[in-house]
């Protein structure tokens, strides 16, 4: 069965993802991302998975940060307790993560999540044989690359709508420009972006405690490979609503629903797309090769 996704910042969101067919929502567990999202506290996850649960939607918390040796152990006894919340997966990318669930016989609420390292039908197959819930494919890689991928391993994922995870820099990068230029801090600061010398298009950037990261200058979009990559085996799709409009978030997860489910017509992917005109949409790698 296909689970479709969606990230989550706003509670009150539960009930209309649901109603335009979501499975499940993923919050963002504080001190645990490489993400922009909005952070949850361990404890709020928990009393919010209960409304997502009253209201049939599976739950799961991104993990995905890679933890210094002094944090590891406090995270893996947050993961735990999650778990043992109620919690129906944890995304993640630390090793460490997957020894404390192998330990604790967790494995299978486990979802790998290395962003953009996941490129390779032999890593998968590696991983799948951990018995984990399921390996999330990276999204820059070609249509072709992803279906090679999906048909080969038992249960994978991949993010496909949104902005994209490109760069994630250990070093303050914000701050010190910020510091240099004599500028006011920039750290944990929205709607920022760069923009290269040499291109016009403004990329997200986002600095936190722990990371700086820097996200496509496009948002992606899969309405036309969706089911293609469902036929190949894939079986988790996650949207994640960043940055993006919160009615657009919505429509999308009615429309990939309905692509899913076979009732869409390709007007109202048109449609869509007129009526979201001004996102910078675009298909990413899927028609272009990786490495040019």
């Amino acid at each position: 069965m296909s689970i479709l996704a969606v990230t989550c910042e706003n509670p009150a969101d539960l009930k209309t993802y649901r109603e335009k067919g979501a499975d499940e929502v993923i919050f963002a567990l504080a001190d645990s991302c490489f993400s922009a999202l909005r952070p949850f506290s361990e404890e709020e996850i928990l009393t919010m998975a209960e409304t997502a649960r009253a209201e049939n939607l599976r739950v799961s918390v991104l993990m995905n940060r890679l933890f210094h040796e002094d944090d590891i152990e406090a995270a893996c006894e947050k993961m735990i307790r999650l778990c043992h919340g109620g919690i129906d997966a944890v995304l993640f990318a630390d090793t460490g993560l997957m020894y404390s669930a192998r330990k604790n016989g967790l494995e299978d609420r486990m979802i790998y999540q290395p962003e953009t390292m996941m490129t390779s039908p032999a890593d998968a197959l590696t991983w799948c044989s951990e018995n984990l819930q399921a390996v999330m494919i990276s999204t820059l890689l070609t249509e072709q690359e992803i279906l090679k991928i999906a048909a080969g391993a038992a249960v994978t994922g991949m993010n496909i709508h949104g902005y994209q995870l490109m760069s994630v820099s250990a070093r303050p990068l914000l701050s010190a420009f910020a510091l240099s230029a004599g500028k006011e801090p920039l750290k944990n600061k929205e709607n920022l972006t760069l923009v290269e010398a040499k291109r016009q298009e403004h990329m997200p950037v986002f600095e936190n405690e722990y990371v700086t990261m820097i996200f496509s200058d496009y948002v992606l979009e899969s309405f036309d490979e969706i089911r293609k990559f469902r036929d190949a085996g894939m079986k988790r799709f996650v949207i994640d609503g960043w940055h993006l409009d919160p009615q657009s978030v919505q429509e999308a997860v009615g429309l990939y629903r309905a692509l899913l489910d076979g009732t869409a017509a390709a007007a109202e992917i048109r449609e869509y797309r007129n009526t979201y005109k001004d996102i910078p949409f675009s298909k990413g790698y899927y028609d272009q090769k990786t490495v040019r």
